[in-house]
C-alpha cells in the first residue's frame, strides 16, 4: 500500500525545523495544513482543468501557501526565516502538492491525517530530545545540564537521522514503505543551506563548488549502494536515504 502522508515534505521539514520542540510542533502543523489543503484543491479543480494545468496550479499554490504561512508562523514565535528557509518551505509545499497528484490519497482525509499526525508526534519526540541533548533545555525552557549533552545533537547531521527515523517508525507502524525518487530535492537544499565543510584553499568559488558537489556525489553514491541492500521494509527508500545522508554529514563535518 502507498503512503497517504507526505513523505518528501516531512523529511525536508524535519532537516530544517527539529531541533527544537517549539519548531518543530509549528513546522509539523503547517506540513499538514498544507497537504490537506493541496488535496482539497486538487479535488475542486480537477473538474474544471486538464491535467498539466491542474498540476501547476496545485503545485503553485500549495508552494505559497506552505511558505507564506511558514513566514508568518515563525515570525509569530519571534522566528524570522531568511530567504533561503522560506524558499525551502515553499519546496516543502511544493512536495506536499507532488504527494497529492502523484499518490494514492483520494480525498481519505481520515487516513491521510492519521499518518501525517503519527509522524508528527515522532518529529515532536525526536526533536525533544534532540533539544534536551544539545543544551538541556525543552520547548525553550532549561531543564538540567548534563555531562552528556552537546551541540553536536543541533547539527545538520542529526537532524537527517532525525528524519531518517521517523519517517522509518512511521511506516513501520502502518506497515508500509517509502519508494520515494525524491532525496535529492530533500539533499540539495540541505547542503545548499548547510553545507557540511568550508574550503578555502582555492579560493572562494571553487571552494563552494567543491563543498556543494562532494556530498551531492557521495549522497548518490550511496543511494546506488542502497539500492542492492537488503533492508527492513519500514527503511527503504526515503528513511534509508535520510539515515545515510546524515552519516554523510557527520563524516564531512570532521574536515
Amino acid at each position: 500500500m502507498k503512503l497517504k502522508y507526505p513523505a518528501e515534505a516531512f523529511a525536508l521539514g524535519i532537516v530544517l525545523f527539529s531541533a527544537g520542540m517549539r519548531e518543530a510542533f509549528a513546522a509539523g502543523i503547517l506540513v499538514i495544513l498544507s497537504v490537506v489543503f493541496a488535496e482539497f484543491l486538487k479535488n475542486i479543480l480537477e473538474k474544471f482543468l486538464p491535467g498539466w494545468s491542474l498540476k501547476i496550479c496545485v503545485c503553485i499554490a500549495a508552494g505559497a501557501l506552505c511558505s507564506s504561512a511558514f513566514l508568518v508562523g515563525f515570525a509569530a514565535l519571534g522566528t524570522l526565516l531568511d530567504t533561503g528557509t522560506w524558499l525551502a518551505a515553499f519546496l516543502i509545499g511544493v512536495l506536499t502538492a507532488y504527494q497529492v497528484l502523484y499518490g494514492e490519497i483520494d480525498a481519505q482525509y481520515g487516513e491521510l491525517l492519521l499518518e501525517s499526525a503519527a509522524a508528527w508526534g515522532i518529529w515532536i519526540l525526536l526533536a525533544i530530545f534532540r533539544e534536551f541533548a544539545g543544551s538541556g533545555a525543552i520547548f525553550g525552557n532549561t531543564i538540567m545540564t548534563a555531562g552528556f549533552q552537546s551541540k553536536a545533537f543541533q547539527e545538520t547531521a542529526f537532524a537527517f537521522l532525525t528524519a531518517g527515523l521517523t519517517l522509518a517508525l512511521t511506516n513501520g507502524i502502518f506497515k508500509k514503505e517509502c519508494r520515494s525518487k525524491l532525496s535529492l530535492f530533500i539533499f540539495v537544499p540541505a547542503v545548499l543551506l548547510f553545507r557540511p565543510f568550508a574550503l578555502r584553499i582555492f579560493g572562494e568559488a571553487a571552494g563552494l563548488i567543491w563543498t556543494i558537489l562532494v556530498p551531492i556525489v557521495m549522497f548518490l553514491s550511496v543511494k546506488i549502494t542502497l539500492r542492492f541492500s537488503r533492508i527492513s521494509r519500514s527503511y527503504r527508500g526515503l528513511p534509508a536515504d535520510m539515515l545515510a545522508a546524515g552519516f554523510i554529514y557527520m563524516i564531512l563535518s570532521i574536515y
